[in-house]
């Protein structure tokens, strides 16, 4: 076992039992990689004040990326993912008084951190449609292009361009649970709808 950065600041900051302490700094004594990370996060923690949380010094910030270095590339998506919860859903909303029936479209609202996605569903089973347009939480128009996925277990069945307006639309949308993938320059936004309980 060797030390984590978890275990390196507990013994740094004596937050360790006896017990542990002891047994860190006996398995110190025979590893030399596991003392040069400690004695790094030494020289980190000594240089570091209040004062450099803004502009921290150029030596700490290597010494930093020595501990933290950067992943090789894999080849996958190194974008930030947040994920879009539902907010509103038309099928949940109590009937209106004296109506029948029910609308002939499903009208859906995702909210994410940085934008709400209104969507709406139509169509017969096997041939349902979904319209949906972006919003941006600061009012922005999209300025590079957009791409948004449907997928089914993982699978990616539809890919369309967003417009400028934050519009876009899938025309073979399939029963059961998607999930709309939102790719942004510095995030994807992931959204999961059941459509199996669209009338």
């Amino acid at each position: 076992m060797h030390l984590k950065p978890e275990n390196a600041l507990d013994l740094l900051e004596k937050r360790l039992d006896k017990v542990h302490e002891l047994s860190w700094n006996q398995h110190l004594q025979g590893c030399k990689d596991c003392a040069k990370i400690l004695d790094h996060w030494r020289e980190l923690r000594s240089g570091l004040k209040r004062s450099h949380l803004r502009s921290a010094p150029s030596e700490d910030l290597r010494h930093a990326e020595h501990i933290f270095p950067s992943a090789p590339e894999s080849g996958g998506s190194k974008l930030r993912r947040l994920f879009a919860t539902l907010v509103f859903d038309s099928f949940l909303q109590p009937a209106l008084a004296g109506t029948r029936g029910s609308g002939a479209s499903r009208q859906l609202v995702l909210r994410s951190e940085i934008l709400d996605i209104h969507i709406k569903v139509w169509g017969e089973r096997g041939h349902r449609q979904l319209m949906g347009q972006l919003m941006l939480h600061t009012n922005d128009r999209f300025r590079e292009k957009v791409q948004c996925h449907l997928l089914q277990e993982g699978k990616k069945l539809e890919t369309t361009t967003v417009e400028e307006l934050g519009e876009f639309h899938f025309t073979r949308v399939p029963d059961g649970d998607v999930t709309l993938e939102i790719d942004l320059p510095t995030f994807t936004i992931i959204g999961a709808l059941d459509i199996g309980t669209t009338q």
